[in-house]
């Protein structure tokens, strides 16, 4: 039973970190119609494709983890 509840855990989380990585995309073109340096156009990109991409490498193997588990 625990499996089971880790397991939908990691899938919930895999789908709020693709509704924020969505929703920060979004601010993020707005924002940088704003900004007139390029760099710093394309930093906010880059770190918020790390940190989400951390976030779904995580409950990826959070899940896939359990799966082998169960």
């Amino acid at each position: 039973m625990a499996y089971v509840l880790l397991i939908l855990a990691s899938l919930i989380g895999i789908a709020v970190s693709v509704f924020y990585l969505r929703k920060s995309i979004i601010n993020i073109r707005e924002k940088n119609k704003a900004e007139p340096k390029a760099y710093k156009r394309a930093s906010n990109y880059i770190l918020t494709g790390l940190w989400y991409g951390y976030l779904l490498v995580f409950f990826a193997g959070l899940t896939i983890n359990n799966l082998g588990n169960w």
